[in-house]
């Protein structure tokens, strides 16, 4: 007889080795390289998406491919979620978020004004389709949140020391 269809969905589940992974804590470790490379793509994407025309699509995709990049840099980085269950957060590690964010926080205020002060700006000296500067917010705020992402990562693994890998 076959499987019921909710059996089937559990078994796909369980080859892609996710439910194994969300059991056991993760792995925290530096993502230097990972926190770069997704502000490299997602400055890159914005700046080709501010040209426009036909561009603006080739940009969306390096903007996006930087954003799922950065969405990752959370769970596998240095530094612990807000709230867990299955970490615990002593004082080292409060003391490390705090930093990090406290050095991200003006890189994106900083953005974020360029943003509503360049966004209005360049809709005055290049007229273009009502359309395209929505999207233009939009890419803008998807621009913040890989800030947000990867900016403190990346300053908690600049402080951090290398740590041998232990075998277990």
């Amino acid at each position: 007889m076959t499987k019921p269809l909710m059996q089937r969905l559990d078994d796909v589940a369980k080859l892609t080795g996710i439910p194994d992974l969300a059991r056991r804590p993760p792995r925290r470790r530096p993502l230097r390289g990972l926190a770069l490379f997704a502000l490299v793509l997602g400055t890159v994407g914005m700046a080709v998406t501010l040209l426009g025309g036909r561009v603006l699509l080739i940009g969306d995709g390096i903007l996006l491919a930087g954003f799922v990049l950065s969405g990752w840099l959370p769970l596998m980085g240095p530094i612990k979620p807000w709230m867990s269950f299955t970490e615990r957060v002593d004082e080292l590690d409060a003391q490390i978020r705090a930093k990090a964010y406290l050095t991200a926080l003006p890189i994106i205020l900083f953005a974020a004004v360029c943003g509503l002060v360049g966004l209005p700006i360049l809709a005055w000296m290049q007229p273009r389709p009502s359309a395209e500067m929505v999207a233009l917010g939009g890419f803008a705020a998807m621009y913040l949140l890989i800030l947000w992402n990867a900016v403190p990562t990346l300053h908690a693994s600049w402080r951090s020391q290398p740590i041998e890998e232990q075998d277990d």
